[in-house]
């Protein structure tokens, strides 16, 4: 196996992206092998992340992650959650159980 360094110039439009630090956040699934600093995610959290992008970190984004995940096993399918009060929280380093984002995040 050989590994190749690749160097990339990307245009991404506007709405497909946010950045955290050096990390690129996307929906642009096509570009995914290319690169360890993109990350997939879909066109609405983008539009909320943008609102907060100077205030994340790598941090932040692991636990918005693992968050999620948890949330959308502990509830139906059918949840649709309200990401900008989950940021919000995770920005300001609120500690809350998943039991608090399900009932203080979630969008009826």
């Amino acid at each position: 196996m050989t590994t190749i360094d690749l160097k990339l110039t990307l245009q991404l439009k506007e709405n497909e992206f946010f950045k955290v630090g050096e990390h690129i956040f996307t929906k642009n699934e096509n570009i995914k092998p290319l690169e360890d600093q993109l990350h997939f995610c879909g066109s609405c959290a983008i539009e909320v992340f943008k609102e907060y992008e100077s205030l994340l970190t790598m941090d932040i984004m692991d636990r918005w992650s693992k968050l999620t995940k948890a949330l959308n096993q502990s509830t139906s399918c059918c949840a649709v959650w309200d990401d900008r009060k989950i940021i919000r929280e995770l920005v300001d380093n609120n500690e809350h159980s998943v039991s608090w984002y399900v009932k203080n995040c979630r969008v009826c």
